[in-house]
């Protein structure tokens, strides 16, 4: 990638919200210039009453939406869905449930989207982005990256991560411990 290309990622949900969750959108846009989501998406965001700040991002053109998924590319997204309900580790076994962020997975073989990395934290459809050969980060991972290079400390990693886990976020104690135990020995 040469310095004229923009830094692109394709995210489902679970980062953005937690980024809105804790006011850190800023970090992802020290590491990003614009951020891909599926259209399936949108209703998530409106359920997590981020709808106004998602659209305002995308007004500001640091979030693109894409509803033009070929049918090839649908149908993918269907088998990734299924993919992803029936890994061991995924806590809804509905598919329709994991459509969104299968169309994120399939979104990264987009070669004219040069997304360097997809943004995702839910564990199973992870691990299936992963057998695809996707470069993936969640949004702890954001943070450590932000710490390790000066931008957080690792105090304002654990608040961060704790203000998300108090509104919601599925992050466990031992995890957001964890990674700040880790953080303060860099």
């Amino acid at each position: 990638m040469n310095s004229s290309q923009l830094r692109a990622v394709i995210s489902n949900t679970g980062p953005m919200i937690s980024a809105l969750q804790c006011d850190h959108m800023h970090i992802l846009r020290q590491f990003y210039d614009v951020i891909h989501i599926p259209a399936s998406e949108l209703p998530e965001y409106e359920k997590h009453g981020a709808g106004q700040e998602i659209q305002a991002l995308i007004e500001s053109g640091f979030i693109v939406v894409h509803d033009d998924l070929t049918a090839s590319e649908k149908e993918a997204a269907q088998a990734v869905a299924e993919e992803i309900s029936i890994s061991p580790v995924s806590r809804d076994k509905e598919p329709s449930h994991h459509y969104p962020e299968a169309e994120a997975i399939v979104l990264m073989g987009r070669t004219d989207l040069e997304a360097m990395e997809l943004l995702v934290d839910e564990l199973a459809a992870r691990q299936v982005a992963q057998r695809q050969g996707a470069a993936i980060v969640g949004f702890p991972g954001i943070l450590i990256r932000a710490c390790k290079q000066g931008l957080m400390t690792p105090e304002e990693v654990r608040d961060a991560l704790q203000e998300c886990q108090r509104q919601g976020t599925h992050y466990s104690i031992q995890f957001i411990k964890e990674i700040y135990d880790r953080l303060r020995r860099f």
